[in-house]
């Protein structure tokens, strides 16, 4: 009787009428995604809930959510995830693998995260790595952007499980000169894992994303051709190629110097710093994030 009242006692998510005429518009100027939400009849349509699950975000509270954003949800002994998507629900492509490269592939595939690149999004370029593990055997980042500078980061990989390619996106403000913002590398540190020697230190981990270089005031750098990063403090660094002031960044690297962190906070993610070059290797500007 306990377990049947913990599984049970969820509230119910309200079921509400999608709003008249919605659609995310997605090609406005300045950071517009801190603007659009999901409505949550959409949401509870691209990520229903099961009886007795909670959710986290709360949904009986929160009326929207940004796009991207995932649903958790939870019940006793078991959970779930859901990822809402854009101005779309998230779908899978099959794809052939010796086919990843070309750009209407590279296309077609990053809209499966929801957010549609077609022709008004200009394609800058990909960055293509490998990096062998059970599932998950190739990995790379694409880059579009807008008339309004906005930058897609579409993060790819491809799984052995069921031979398909799967995608999600992140934006940032491409084109636009962003006061006091100069120096920031454009990308964090992602899959970090443990060192070998040493489980509280930094081992292998990875760079992608994209995002557009700058200099100490905050303008685009349009002459840079790449941009050379690593962790703080490493000697260990890995180069990305940079068009049109966009950093199109997709590495993997193992690091030398022993940096401290938590494994179960990959938030708290080490600082990134780094060089932007031009053509003949010379130091345009300095970069950290």
């Amino acid at each position: 009787m306990l377990l049947v009242s913990a599984c049970t006692a969820a509230p119910r998510i309200p079921v509400e009428k999608v709003p008249d005429g919605w659609s995310l518009n997605v090609h406005q100027p300045g950071e517009w995604w801190t603007q659009p939400l999901i409505p949550r009849a959409v949401v509870m349509q691209r990520c229903p809930q099961q009886e007795g699950y909670r959710s986290s975000p709360d949904l009986t509270q929160v009326t929207a959510l940004p796009p991207g954003t995932h649903v958790d949800y939870e019940a006793f002994l078991d959970d779930y995830s859901c990822d809402v998507g854009w101005a779309a629900a998230p779908s899978h492509t099959p794809v052939d693998y010796s086919d990843r490269a070309t750009e209407a592939r590279l296309r077609r595939i990053c809209s499966t995260s929801g957010l549609a690149m077609d022709s008004t999004w200009r394609f800058l370029g990909h960055n293509r790595i490998t990096r062998p593990s059970a599932t998950i055997e190739d990995v790379a980042t694409a880059a579009f952007i807008d008339e309004h500078g906005t930058v897609v980061g579409c993060i790819l990989g491809y799984n052995l499980a069921d031979y398909g390619m799967y995608a999600t996106v992140e934006l940032s403000v491409g084109a636009s000169e962003l006061p006091a913002a100069g120096g920031v590398c454009p990308v964090r540190p992602r899959n970090m894992g443990p060192a070998d020697n040493d489980s509280h230190a930094v081992g292998r981990y990875e760079l992608k994303g994209a995002g557009a270089v700058r200099d100490s005031a905050g303008r685009i750098i349009t002459d840079a051709t790449s941009l050379r990063i690593g962790l703080a403090g490493d000697t260990v660094t890995t180069t990305h190629p940079v068009v049109d002031g966009v950093a199109i960044v997709g590495g993997s690297a193992t690091s030398q110097a022993g940096i401290r962190f938590d494994i179960n906070n990959q938030d708290d993610a080490p600082a990134v710093e780094g060089q932007v070059l031009d053509r003949t290797g010379k130091v345009l500007a300095t970069c950290r994030a």
